[in-house]
């Protein structure tokens, strides 16, 4: 448990460094991720929920105002912080007009995030963090696994849109950018790679070559590593710049 929840803390860090960097870029963007502890949450640890000790210890560390994540293949995620989880249930186990229990609703599912009114759930009669959603509005609730645990959950947030097909099982994403800087020992191998990465013809080639710094690839680490195997087999001049999902985001 104690490594699980080292990984959270990665997670957590990366997931509060690219808000920051969002704040940096756009100074009017009204999201905070605090940086110190939530200590009510001692009402859901003993409460009628019987929650994953994983999950209790998420609630104590995302502290957040205004923040929503359009990152991964969601439109604009609300994950619910300790301060919101009661309320966050409202319209999907409870409706709060009538006081009454919905009654299609299933018993142990834990409303913990939403996208644009699709539910991200914990069942808590499994005990473990897997994840599980639907879509609203089709009548009816039907529930599948998304996610196999929080862990994984929390990663999906740190992976631009459209990227994820080019990542390894079970990984989160690392985002680079490569430049051609120079010739190379082979000029002529260098404007033929440049033809094929970027698809331009011979002449667009040489007159980008003239001009370097020339970005030639921006994304994910396996893809910046078949580039860089590339580079190295002609011999060309580069450089390779690791970037943040913030830059990528805001450069894309």
């Amino acid at each position: 448990m104690t490594d699980l929840l080292k990984k959270i803390d990665t997670v957590l860090e990366q997931m509060r460094s690219f808000i920051k960097e969002i704040q940096k870029q756009e100074t009017a963007y009204p999201m905070v991720f605090h940086n110190y502890i939530e200590e009510d949450v001692s009402s859901f640890v003993d409460s009628r929920w019987s929650l994953p000790i994983e999950y209790v210890y998420f609630l104590s560390h995302y502290v957040v105002e205004g923040v929503t994540w359009s990152t991964g293949d969601y439109i604009n995620l609300q994950i619910y912080g300790a301060r919101d989880l009661i309320r966050g249930q409202e319209g999907y186990n409870y409706n709060p007009v009538t006081n009454e229990v919905i009654l299609d609703w299933p018993d142990d599912f834990l409303v913990i995030a939403t996208d644009e009114g699709d539910p991200y759930c914990l069942d808590l009669s499994r005990g473990d963090s897997a994840i599980f959603t639907a879509h609203h509005g089709t009548g009816s609730w039907d529930f599948t696994l998304a996610y196999d645990n929080l862990l994984m959950f929390l990663e999906s947030l740190l992976i631009a849109p459209g990227v994820e097909e080019d990542l390894p099982e079970a990984s989160c994403a690392t985002y680079y950018e490569l430049y051609i800087t120079g010739n190379g020992q082979d000029k002529i191998k260098t404007l033929l790679l440049l033809k094929k990465i970027l698809s331009y013809d011979y002449a667009q080639a040489r007159i980008a070559l003239e001009k370097p710094p020339l970005l030639i690839f921006r994304g994910v680490e396996a893809g910046a590593l078949r580039v860089e195997n590339e580079l190295q087999h002609i011999c060309a001049d580069y450089e390779k710049k690791k970037i943040s999902l913030a830059e990528f985001l805001q450069r894309g």
